[in-house]
């Protein structure tokens, strides 16, 4: 067998080695100033358009989705209403006999009034002779009204209120406002003589406004278990009230049956 042969290893050589490869203090500086710094791209911002746009589509998405169901009427109903002319206006008299034999329920109907203006926000008093056959509550806003709005409890069916009192009302506006309970001195029920307007609209009284959004009038006239002279009587003073120079078109129904278009003028 040969000698064996034993390197020799420079420790302090092998050190350096390494040390040289890594680099000095300054050549690692020189190396961080020589990296390309990184920079954010800037984004550019989104238009309003481009943003209108997007909201216009989410609605017209939500708009679709709201589409009413047509619901196929009754064979009742079909029957009904083949009995009335559409291409006719039937006088009053004509027009009620008629109501009686397409009106087919089991209850006592109310008999409704349906009107298309030729103007807008039309509102005022009408007094049937024989009442609309409701018997409605009216209230004289005070103090233990107060109390029964801070309950959330509603227990009339018209409201009354003095001048003083609306700013003691305004707080429950929220609550009243949508049930159109709320006392407006446009449909007269902002008075200085709440008793005078209590004992009007017990008897009978009916205010009565225009939609807001269309020139169209709706209201009950009686019930089908009236005569057909106080459903006449009741006919003739509500177009007078509204005055037919303001009336385009007027249809008669009761509830759950086809309306029949009346000869106003």
């Amino acid at each position: 067998m040969g000698k064996k042969k034993l390197a020799v290893i420079d420790l302090a050589s092998d050190e350096k080695v390494k040390y040289k490869a890594s680099g000095t203090r300054d050549q690692k500086l020189r190396k961080k100033k020589d990296k390309p710094v990184e920079t954010a791209i800037p984004v550019k911002p989104i238009k309003e358009s481009l943003l209108k746009k997007t909201a216009k589509s989410k609605k017209t998405v939500k708009k679709k989705a709201k589409k009413r169901v047509k619901h196929s009427r009754s064979k009742r109903f079909l029957e009904a209403k083949k009995l009335i002319d559409k291409s006719k206006t039937y006088p009053l008299t004509q027009a009620i006999k008629l109501l009686r034999q397409v009106s087919q329920v089991n209850f006592d109907a109310s008999v409704e009034l349906h009107c298309n203006l030729s103007i807008d926000k039309l509102a005022g008093e009408l007094e049937l002779p024989h009442g609309t056959g409701k018997k409605q509550k009216v209230e004289i806003a005070s103090d233990k009204t107060l109390g029964k709005l801070k309950d959330n409890l509603i227990d009339f069916d018209v409201l009354i209120a003095e001048p003083t009192m609306m700013p003691k009302l305004a707080k429950y506006a929220k609550l009243l406002g949508p049930k159109g309970l709320m006392p407006n001195p446009k449909v007269g029920t902002i008075t200085d003589k709440p008793v005078e307007l209590k004992k009007k609209l017990s008897k009978g009284a009916v205010r009565f406004k225009s939609e807001p959004k269309a020139p169209l009038i709706h209201l009950v006239i009686g019930k089908l278990s009236f005569k057909d002279s106080q459903l006449e009587d009741n006919l003739k003073t509500a177009i007078q009230t509204i005055k037919s120079k303001n009336i385009t078109a007027c249809h008669l129904c009761s509830s759950m049956s086809p309306s029949i278009k009346l000869a106003v003028k």
